[in-house]
């Protein structure tokens, strides 16, 4: 298998991930549905490709817009995305901001994710 092949493979995994930890923290499946927000899944996942591109792979916000075919200030909206406000707007039930509320989720998701992932290789280490 090709490198580039095996690379997008781990990406697409670790996405997966990610996008696994986000609808957690929306309440989980059963939630997303009762909330009428099974519309967010794609702008979810955009935004947790955002957010991991720009962390993981130190991409701007336009190489980003080039490798996903998404405007560049689609990118630059979720990168500026505040995590504290996507909460605020979750709990209050105003959702009509869904770019910025899913670019929040995906940051708090992949932060999650990050810290499990550091917590895993440090055990690793010590084995």
């Amino acid at each position: 298998m090709k490198r580039i092949e095996l690379l997008k493979q781990d990406m697409d995994k670790v996405i997966k991930e990610i996008f696994m930890i986000a609808i957690d923290i929306l309440g989980g499946p059963k939630k997303l549905v009762e909330y009428k927000r099974l519309t967010w899944l794609a702008s979810l996942m955009e935004a947790i490709f955002v957010i991991y591109l720009h962390n993981e792979e130190n991409k701007s916000a336009d190489e980003i817009a080039e490798f996903l075919g998404i405007s560049s200030q689609t990118a630059k909206v979720i990168l500026q995305s505040k995590p504290e406000y996507a909460k605020m707007k979750l709990e209050s039930g105003e959702t009509s901001e869904k770019t910025h509320i899913a670019g929040g989720i995906a940051k708090i998701a992949y932060k999650k994710w990050k810290e499990e992932n550091e917590k895993g290789s440090m055990s690793h280490q010590e084995a």
